[in-house]
C-alpha cells in the first residue's frame, strides 16, 4: 500500500545568499544550454534520416526521437531543480530525487541511442535491402552522440550542482 505524502521528511540545510544566487544561476545556465542543443539533435535525429524504406527505419526513428526526448527532459530537470534552493536554504531531500532522475534519463538515452544506432549499423549492412551511407547518416550518428554526451553534461552537472550536505 502506498500512502500519499509518506516518505523522509523534507531535509533543509542553511547556504549563504550568494551560494543559492551561484546554484541557481548554475543549472539554469546547464539546462538551457542542454535543451537548445537537445533540440537541434532532435531536429537532425529525426529530419535527416536516409529516406529508406526499410521494415525496420521506424523503429530506429522512434528509439532515437524517444532518446531526444529523454534529453530534453533531463536539461527541463536542470531547469527546474532551481527550485532546491531559495531563500537562503537548499532542499537536499529534492535535490537526491533530482539527482536520481537524471540518472535515470541519462540511462535511458543512452539505451535509446545505443539501440537507434545499432539498427542504423544493422540497416547499412543489410545485403536485401541495402541503405546508402549518406551526410544524412553520418549526422544521424554524430546527434546519437551529442544526445549521450548531453545526458551526462546534465548528470554531472546536476550531481555537482545539488550536493550539499545536511
Amino acid at each position: 500500500m502506498i500512502v500519499v505524502g509518506q516518505g523522509p521528511a523534507p531535509c533543509w540545510v542553511w547556504i549563504s545568499p550568494p551560494r543559492v544566487d551561484w546554484i541557481r544561476a548554475r543549472l539554469a545556465r546547464t539546462g538551457a544550454a542542454v535543451i537548445a542543443l537537445g533540440s537541434v539533435a532532435v531536429v537532425v535525429v529525426l529530419l535527416n534520416l536516409p529516406s529508406s524504406h526499410h521494415p525496420f527505419a521506424w523503429f530506429g526513428v522512434v528509439m532515437g526521437g524517444l532518446g531526444a526526448f529523454w534529453g530534453l527532459l533531463a536539461g527541463l530537470s536542470l531547469v527546474l531543480a532551481r527550485d532546491c534552493a531559495r531563500d537562503g536554504y537548499f532542499d537536499v531531500t529534492n535535490a537526491q530525487a533530482v539527482r536520481r532522475t537524471l540518472g535515470v534519463l541519462w540511462g535511458a538515452v543512452i539505451a535509446c541511442a545505443t539501440i537507434a544506432g545499432l539498427l542504423q549499423v544493422g540497416l547499412l549492412s543489410d545485403d536485401t535491402r541495402p541503405v546508402p551511407f549518406t551526410v544524412g547518416v553520418a549526422l544521424y550518428f554524430v546527434a546519437l552522440y551529442l544526445l549521450v554526451v548531453l545526458g551526462g553534461v546534465a548528470f554531472f552537472a546536476g550531481r555537482g550542482v545539488l550536493r550539499v550536505s545536511p
